[in-house]
């Protein structure tokens, strides 16, 4: 493969609400480790941007092409994987000495719990003039697609050349791969918008791209996916400054929050690097009501 696909499961500190009703005869606690892949924007047509983009080794580095993707989940599938929603994997149970934290993901008996995330589905610009996909979009059908434009300036529209149409296929024809219709977490940024529309700032433009977007948003939670910050701006939270951290929780509250449908509790830190437990900059993510945070690291850990 081109790229780093698999980086393993989170880091997940305190959570909230309850997994959703499950039959017992059906579902089983699961004890094992759960696995967390995340994956980047996907490279619809490697021949433009690996060999006529602006920056094909970074494209080379971190993408995965749309090929590659589609070939991922059946191997996942024929292994026992199935998809979980990160939210789902905790309860919080009220004891004489307050709430605690049990873990208790239900799944079907021999099955393996999988959280796919997707960082940068925000398609900023220089995605777009590299020939990835340049937005989501609903089709005719009214699913969700992904639109790109190809460098002789054709638009093309396709269910099968990123991420979440890919996965929204394969769970329509394979629903036992999708616990109670899970899909991922799209993790996203806002400094140039959110699934690409310019959505950031007060203007008439932002407004504009604000209302096109909303049925998008709308159709992807109606399809089971979540959504999660990847920070506004895409800082290190390991290493920058508390008044950094402030103003760029604070903007991504202002300007991406508002357009989700409900507020964010998973964080996917950029660069896999975490706010220093203990810090003044942890301490304001959770004020925040971030209650999920995933770092980046060769085998599944989980700390409480």
């Amino acid at each position: 493969m081109r790229t780093r696909w698999v980086a393993a499961l989170v880091t997940l500190a305190s959570l909230f609400a309850a997994p959703a009703a499950a039959n017992p005869g059906q579902l089983r606690e699961y004890t094992g480790p759960v696995e967390h892949i995340f994956f980047h924007p996907l490279l619809p047509e490697p021949r433009y941007t690996l060999y006529r983009g602006t920056q094909p080794a970074e494209f080379n580095k971190w993408m995965t092409t749309a090929r590659e993707f589609r070939a991922i989940l059946p191997q996942l599938y024929d292994n026992d994987w199935v998809l979980v929603d990160i939210e789902s994997l905790f309860r919080t149970v009220r004891t004489s000495r307050g709430p605690v934290l049990k873990r208790k993901p239900l799944l079907p008996p021999g099955k393996k719990p999988l959280v796919i995330s997707i960082d940068d589905l925000n398609y900023p610009e220089y995605m777009v003039v590299n020939h990835l996909n340049s937005r989501l979009v609903l089709d005719d059908s009214g699913n969700v697609a992904a639109e790109r434009v190809r460098p002789d300036g054709t638009s093309v529209v396709s269910r099968t050349s990123e991420i979440v149409p890919i996965l929204d296929r394969f769970v329509d024809k394979h629903p036992d791969f999708a616990v109670d219709g899970a899909r991922g977490v799209i993790a996203l940024t806002g400094f140039e918008g959110i699934l690409g529309y310019r959505t950031s700032g007060d203007g008439p433009r932002a407004r504009r791209e604000q209302t096109r977007v909303a049925p998008v948003v709308e159709r992807l939670r109606e399809t089971g996916w979540t959504f999660g910050s990847h920070t506004y701006a895409h800082p290190d939270l390991g290493s920058v400054g508390l008044s950094r951290a402030i103003a760029d929780t604070d903007r991504w509250e202002k300007d991406v929050e508002p357009l989700l449908g409900r507020n964010a509790r998973v964080l996917v830190y950029p660069y896999g690097s975490p706010a220093p437990a203990g810090s003044q900059q942890l301490a304001y993510l959770r004020k925040a009501g971030f209650r999920i945070f995933c770092t980046i690291g060769p085998t599944a850990n989980l700390t409480l």
